[in-house]
């Protein structure tokens, strides 16, 4: 069993990992600044929190070595596309800089046998695939500075991982969706910018729902999109630690469904399940939105027997309006009180 740091753990994919890792007898300890996480997705998992940034390095120094750390699952990013396009710099000091000074960091602490590393990527590195659904052979093109700042430690691990010896997995999440409520885990985003959330919220306070985009060359003219439910993507990370801790070798997986909602599918989902209208505002396409994204995860089941169990889009959707229905009861999180019926 390993001691395991997880940076950005107080995050969305991050919380939701702290309790898998327990069940299968790891030790983890939390690293995160707070600065868009919340200790109080951390509390229910009883493990510890360290709060600090990634640039800290005499403070990141001394968690891996008290820790006695042998793993690292890496979360801690800033992921808003159109923030990264206003704020690159940020983006590229964040999600590259800081995260090349915990692998510096972590070699250090090590030299002959660093941490493994379990990297939390995107498919936003793809950019617009030619071909879909898109496998980890397909080419990385991203038209944005988050996915290049992604793309960027992706090359990073690819190259010390040669110079130091040390193996690491890129895992790269579709679109990551829903919540574990009964373990005090879900979306707090401010501001919140995934589809899902939005739809609900809509649907509980008549505000409508921006479309971007009804035009595109799908079924019904809005966006295709794989989602993947955020307790999947969690078994994910405990199978690749695994598989890193058994030998395996560096590697690379995306993961999602194989199989793609548009965002009108997902409107009616919601509307279904909470029995009330979802308003909806229609726009113009944003820049460099893709007609649709779909992931070909058969690498993932192959090499590590990972098979999504809960990615249905009504138990995805289910789950968020649930923890929707939770969230007045935890202070300081999201936006505040919300009932539905």
């Amino acid at each position: 069993m390993a001691n395991v740091l997880v940076t950005g753990g107080a995050g969305y994919v991050g919380c939701h990992v702290l309790g898998p890792l327990k069940q299968a007898g790891h030790h983890p300890v939390v690293f995160d600044d707070l600065s868009r996480g919340f200790s109080e997705l951390v509390a229910p998992h009883g493990v510890p929190l360290v709060v600090g940034a990634l640039a800290d390095r005499a403070l990141l120094r001394r968690v891996l070595d008290q820790n006695q750390i042998d793993a690292i699952l890496h979360f801690a990013a800033l992921a808003y596309v159109g923030e990264s396009s206003e704020q690159p710099d940020r983006y590229y000091q964040v999600n590259t800089v800081d995260a090349l000074g915990l692998l510096q960091e972590a070699v250090a602490y090590r030299p002959e046998n660093p941490p493994a590393v379990v990297f939390s990527s995107s498919c936003a590195v793809f950019g617009v695939p030619p071909v879909l659904p898109i496998r980890e052979l397909s080419p990385r093109v991203p038209i944005n500075p988050y996915g290049r700042s992604k793309l960027a430690l992706e090359w990073m691990l690819e190259d010390l991982a040669r110079q130091h010896r040390f193996t690491s997995v890129t895992l790269r999440y579709f679109n990551a969706a829903g919540a574990d409520h009964q373990n005090g885990c879900g979306e707090c985003h401010a501001p919140e910018t995934h589809l899902i959330p939005l739809a609900i919220q809509a649907a509980i306070d008549g505000v409508p729902l921006s479309i971007h985009g009804d035009d595109f060359e799908t079924p019904d003219g809005t966006a295709i999109r794989d989602f993947i439910h955020v307790r999947d993507l969690a078994s994910a990370h405990i199978a690749a630690l695994d598989y890193l801790i058994a030998g395996g070798s560096s590697t690379d997986f995306n993961l999602g469904t194989g199989r793609g909602h548009s965002v009108l599918e997902v409107v009616h989902c919601v509307e279904r399940l909470s029995q009330r209208p979802v308003p909806i505002r229609k726009g113009p396409r944003r820049l460099g939105d893709p007609p649709a994204l779909i992931c070909d995860a058969s690498k993932a089941r192959q090499l590590l027997n990972w098979i999504p169990h809960y990615s249905d889009l009504d138990r995805i959707v289910a789950d968020a309006m649930a923890w929707e229905r939770q969230r007045q009861a935890i202070e300081g999180l999201g936006r505040g009180a919300v009932v539905l019926s």
